[in-house]
């Protein structure tokens, strides 16, 4: 009767030893697990830090600056500007003069190219010749290409120069534009602002002659310089 009470204990001790070990194997597994875990979130952490620490590296920009030399334009007074021409000029010059009010005006009746070059000599002897400079001649005659080449040339140190297209009712028209636009193309520093053409169809600006100017005409044809001026 005893023997079965003997096998009793020992099985009931053996269970017991039984739960024992697979608790503490079940402890050791979850500290093992933490310990896993919180190595990697201290391997994160680390990484965070690495990569906040870093400083990152600037895009390198080309910087390519591109200079565009633009030619010099005259001053919104008229301040060195000189203007030469014939009586075409003299009925525009007051308007002309209001926009610019500094602007030098040369105008004489009956002016011919050919004595434009001795003008622009004394001019220069004053000291009343200015770096941009308007011609307006060729109202009261023709002139060759060379008349107008030789005052060109001379004055190839002016930066910027203007001749003036015509509109008269007379035989030379044609050629004294002709000669304008053919003879400035082989200058650098001359430009040419086109009259004729902006007159065309602007019969109410003339007089009876269809040479001079209205008020209203000439303050147009001042506009037309100065947006000349200015490189338009």
């Amino acid at each position: 009767m005893k023997r079965p009470k003997v096998w009793m204990l020992w099985g009931f001790a053996l269970l017991i030893f039984s739960l024992g070990y697979l608790g503490f194997h079940s402890l050791a597994s979850s500290e093992n697990v933490q310990g896993s875990e919180s190595n990697s979130v201290s391997d994160s952490s680390k990484e965070v830090q690495v990569t906040m620490q870093t400083p990152s590296k600037p895009e390198m920009k080309s910087k390519k600056t591109t200079q565009t030399e633009q030619p010099e334009t005259a001053s919104v007074t008229g301040e060195g500007v000189t203007v030469i021409g014939d009586s075409v000029l003299v009925g525009v010059e007051p308007y002309l003069k209001e926009m610019l009010p500094k602007v030098t005006v040369d105008g004489k009746v009956g002016r011919q190219m050919s004595q434009a070059k001795k003008l622009t000599d004394e001019l220069r002897k004053q000291g009343k010749l200015g770096d941009h400079i308007i011609i307006e001649l060729g109202t009261n005659g023709p002139f060759s290409k060379d008349q107008l080449r030789g005052l060109l040339s001379s004055l190839s140190d002016v930066n910027q120069i203007l001749v003036v297209t015509t509109r008269v009712p007379k035989g030379w028209q044609d050629s004294v534009n002709s000669n304008i636009k053919d003879v400035v193309s082989e200058f650098d520093n001359v430009h040419v602002v086109d009259w004729y053409e902006a007159s065309e169809g602007k019969e109410d600006y003339f007089y009876k002659d269809g040479v001079h100017l209205k008020p209203d005409g000439s303050k147009f044809y001042a506009s037309l310089l100065i947006q000349g001026l200015k490189g338009n």
